[in-house]
């Protein structure tokens, strides 16, 4: 029997949902078979390369070689500086108008902040302080890969990063990477990890993380025959957003 794309693209979604799941409870394998998540208070404000190196001291002493690091996105879009008045999510709510006003609106924005802004950073733009909005991370892989890096300069340890936001675009019905995603997205991660691979892990830190816990990482400890892939925090061929378009496909052919 031969199976459509729409098919594999919901099996996939929803086995790396109920995988990821498990992953976060430490019950589960591959990719993620177990988390470390450690709490931390971030000084957002005091910028990209402070933060960044918060993050990697906050994850070092947990790291092995093949783990996969997991960065919320408001972490690394507020650090940026990726942020603007609040009225972003309400004059008018990014979520309530069609696709091409939202584009309209994303282009306008980008004009009066200097930020680059997309479509899809209007739909991950989320609450932000009193009275700003986030706008979401600028180039999702390419910040996964300078993250990469900057892990094995300092600590000497090679591991795939994975930048995660909770948003799947399914109240939209536009999906934010070009396929289902469930509970949480994977909008950009290193080369060592398929979109099937990204998406529990994204998952398995969105449980493991919580709301209110102050955990801007997650670390996911695969199986022992996961641990060595090829091309482990390599940047991917392209920038911006993660999405199958791009892609070879889902997971393994």
């Amino acid at each position: 029997m031969t199976r459509s794309d729409e098919y594999w693209e919901i099996a996939i979604a929803v086995n790396a949902a109920f995988k990821g799941i498990l992953g976060s409870m430490g019950e589960s394998g591959h990719i993620c078979g177990s988390v470390e998540s450690p709490s931390a208070q971030l000084d957002l404000e005091s910028g990209w390369p402070h933060v960044r190196t918060e993050l990697v001291e906050l994850a070092a002493p947990l790291l092995e070689d093949g783990d996969v690091l997991v960065v919320a996105d408001k972490v690394v879009a507020a650090s940026l500086g990726r942020t603007a008045d609040r009225r972003v999510l309400t004059d008018p709510d990014p979520k309530m108008i069609t696709e091409q006003r939202r584009a309209e609106l994303a282009v306008e924005l980008e004009q009066r902040t200097g930020l680059l802004v997309g479509s899809t950073h209007l739909l991950i733009a989320d609450e932000y302080g009193d009275d700003q909005a986030c706008l979401g991370t600028d180039e999702p892989n390419r910040r996964c890969a300078e993250i990469a890096e900057f892990v094995e300069t300092t600590t000497g340890r090679s591991v795939d990063v994975v930048i995660s936001d909770t948003d799947t675009g399914l109240d939209v019905r536009q999906p934010l990477i070009g396929t289902l995603t469930i509970a949480a997205t994977p909008i950009g991660a290193t080369s060592g990890l398929n979109l099937y691979e990204a998406m529990r892990c994204a998952v398995a830190s969105e449980f493991a993380r919580g709301h209110e816990r102050k955990r801007p990482i997650t670390i996911c400890k695969p199986a022992e025959r996961r641990r060595e892939r090829t091309d482990i925090g390599a940047a991917r061929r392209y920038d911006g957003f993660l999405h199958i378009d791009d892609e070879e496909g889902l997971t393994y052919e």
